[in-house]
């Protein structure tokens, strides 16, 4: 363990360290709670009755949520060795299973559903297994959906299904997407800008919200001859998520698919290509922990706190203790999985910079940016 320094300690702010420690664990699970629920799972089903129908709907809809989000979380090459569980067992990790929308007659019963998990079970299972898996990345994509009308870019102020889109159908997954309201944008870009795609207004988007990713998604929807709709997707971005997805797309609609419809699954698409992007080199391999001895400087209880909270954002990080602590430093001792490499990857995620200084690690928040919309 490399050498700590520190200056002489402070009984109060000891005090407050032990009680804020004590609210880590719960301040990470409401932050991946949304990457253990699936959302949109369709169910149909028919039996002797209405009531049996629904209860096998609802089981049916918990199995493939279960798949669902394995597959979610792991790497493809491991899906055939995803853990296969009885119904019984299935029901020990469902939180809870909600009923979005329903239709019913006398032996048919039609649901939407949304299903949630316990995370740490889910866990045990991968470990269990012995597969590597993502958790949730800790800082959003900006994302900012301009949809081309018949007269041009649809003002930011106004009706916008594209964007509508963007914030029910990407909420799920590893890598959180974040719409900007049309107040938010307000000064900062206007839709015509915003369609070209251009670099400084990327830059201004990520200096607005304080983020490291921006994209801007430009949508042109069309009918086609035979009545569907086709869909021609325009995305410039930037930052490691964001990059990833620049580039032309095109999605031509299914017979009965409405231009709703298709927006989400369109959006849905290039989430799951963010969502494989970020879990190709984020994969946290439950094989191989270790503990790492960091300084981190104090400028006050809410530097801390900023600090804390990042600090719960970053799932490689299992536990951490203080060793020791004064007004203007504290000594960490952080139990981490996976090697410092990614550790270091996932702490830039979400806004600290570990750096070697002095014959030893120092952890601290990454510089604010003016006027920050996103953590």
């Amino acid at each position: 363990m490399p050498h700590l320094r520190l200056k002489p300690t402070a009984a109060a702010w000891l005090a407050i360290f032990v009680v804020t420690l004590l609210f880590v664990p719960a301040a990470a699970r409401a932050q991946l709670a949304d990457t253990y629920t699936v959302r949109d799972i369709q169910v149909d089903t028919r039996d002797q009755n209405v009531n049996l129908a629904r209860d096998r709907a609802l089981m049916e809809g918990q199995r493939e949520a279960y798949q669902t989000l394995m597959q979610r979380l792991t790497a493809p090459a491991d899906w055939p060795r995803l853990p296969k569980i009885s119904d019984a067992e299935l029901q020990d990790i469902v939180i809870d299973v909600g009923i979005d929308q329903e239709k019913r007659s006398t032996v048919r019963y039609l649901a939407t559903l949304s299903v949630r998990f316990k995370p740490d079970a889910i866990r045990r299972l991968l470990r269990s297994a012995n597969i590597a898996y993502a958790e949730w990345r800790g800082r959003p994509v900006v994302v900012l959906p301009v949809l081309q009308g018949d007269s041009g870019p649809v003002p930011a102020e106004a009706p916008n299904p594209w964007r509508d889109a963007w914030k029910s159908s990407a909420a799920q997954g590893v890598v959180p997407f974040y719409v900007p309201t049309a107040e938010q944008t307000d000064g900062t870009v206007a839709a015509a800008q915003a369609a070209t795609g251009a670099p400084e207004v990327l830059a201004s988007l990520g200096q607005r919200f304080n983020a490291q990713d921006q994209v801007i998604a430009v949508a042109v929807p069309q009918r086609l001859e035979g009545g569907n709709a086709k869909l021609d997707v325009s995305i410039v971005g930037s930052g490691p998520v964001g990059g990833l997805l620049s580039g032309s797309r095109s999605y031509v609609g299914e017979a009965g698919e409405t231009l709703d419809m298709l927006f989400r699954r369109a959006v849905a698409d290039i989430a799951k290509t963010a969502n494989d992007g970020w879990k190709s080199g984020n994969l946290l391999q439950y094989d191989r922990s270790a503990s790492l001895a960091v300084m981190v400087p104090i400028n006050g209880f809410e530097d801390w706190l900023a600090l804390r909270d990042r600090l719960t954002r970053s799932t490689p990080v299992r536990s951490y203790e203080v060793a020791a602590l004064s007004k203007s430093e504290a000594a960490l001792v952080l139990h981490y999985v996976g090697d410092q490499q990614q550790l270091e990857a996932v702490f830039v995620q979400n806004g600290l910079a570990l750096t070697w200084a002095d014959d030893h690690w120092v952890l601290q928040t990454a510089a604010a940016r003016p006027n920050a919309g996103v953590r």
